[in-house]
């Protein structure tokens, strides 16, 4: 099985060397500037699971052929309108797995790739580019997982799974990948709309008066329009996702929060608008979300 992995970056470049590591054919679509550096120094790997320093394959845009099985989109979502613009051959046979935050990706995905078979998917990891380019990451967190999202595609995903449970890191197979997308969206944008809007990790913030107050309804709103979605959210996975939203020594950072104090594009517009969106049509009053929009928005303005 041929692996194809668009990106190399803190997620992309985790969980591909990870896959190599266990024997798995994959190659990385990259940047010229990433590939001439990975040619250079290798693929490093910083992690409590086990330091690695691989040699991988890269192609770049003008190297793709529709030869890889599964095709994994590792990317930010700020990219994503540049890769689908792009002249990018898949087999009819391919699997497409998003690994990006949020649900609008998935329809552009599918209709960008109308031959292919497109899953859901997420990836569970803390994990940051250094400045010599290597892969550090923080903890023992390293999870992926995927699934149809058309019931004719169901066994089709299986050959992956046996490839990724080879492999050191954690992979779960869904039966409901949406409900999974959403339970994602609706914790990633209360983590990174807070640790964003006050420039700390979410402990530092539910130690002020009114910050746990903040988190909670800022939680809430997100619960509110994955609702008026139709979307079945079970109140046990919910009061989970509270209790560790408010634990007042949580060091709960957000990737996004690491790139706007890199100086690096964030994804707001992905992650917080799309929400708002949802809200706007269906009535739902959001004011903690746009607000932490907003504060994305000015950063990313001064870019």
């Amino acid at each position: 099985m041929k692996i194809l992995i668009l990106g190399a970056g803190a997620v992309g470049g985790y969980f591909g060397a990870r896959l190599i590591e266990s024997g798995a054919d994959v190659t990385f679509l990259v940047r010229k500037k990433r590939s001439l550096l990975l040619k250079k120094q290798g693929l490093k790997i910083i992690s409590p699971c086990g330091d690695l320093n691989l040699k991988v394959k890269t192609i770049t845009n003008a190297g793709i052929t529709p030869v890889y099985d599964v095709i994994l989109l590792t990317n930010k979502s700020y990219d994503m309108d540049e890769i689908l613009e792009t002249n990018f051959p898949v087999k009819n046979s391919s699997v497409i797995i998003p690994l990006l935050n949020g649900f609008s990706h998935i329809r552009k995905v599918e209709k960008k790739f109308s031959n292919a078979s497109v899953f859901g998917g997420l990836a569970h990891i803390f994990s940051t580019i250094g400045v010599t380019g290597e892969i550090q990451h923080f903890n023992e967190v390293h999870s992926i997982t995927f699934g149809h999202l058309k019931n004719k595609n169901k066994d089709i995903g299986k050959n992956f799974y046996d490839i990724c449970d080879k492999a050191n890191f954690t992979v779960n197979y869904s039966n409901n990948i949406v409900l999974d997308l959403w339970y994602k969206w609706i914790l990633i944008a209360t983590v990174a709309g807070a640790t964003t809007m006050f420039k700390c990790v979410l402990g530092e913030v539910l130690s002020t008066k009114f910050g746990k107050s903040f988190v909670e309804e800022l939680h809430e709103e997100c619960i509110k329009i994955a609702k008026s979605k139709n979307i079945k959210l079970e109140e046990k996975t919910i009061f989970q996702q509270r209790k560790f939203l408010t634990l007042k020594n949580s060091n709960w950072n957000s990737s996004m929060r690491r790139d706007m104090e890199n100086g690096s594009k964030i994804e707001h517009d992905h992650i917080f608008f799309e929400l708002i969106k949802i809200a706007n049509r269906n009535k739902i009053s959001c004011p903690n979300l746009k607000l932490v929009f907003t504060n994305g928005q000015i950063y990313s303005s001064k870019l």
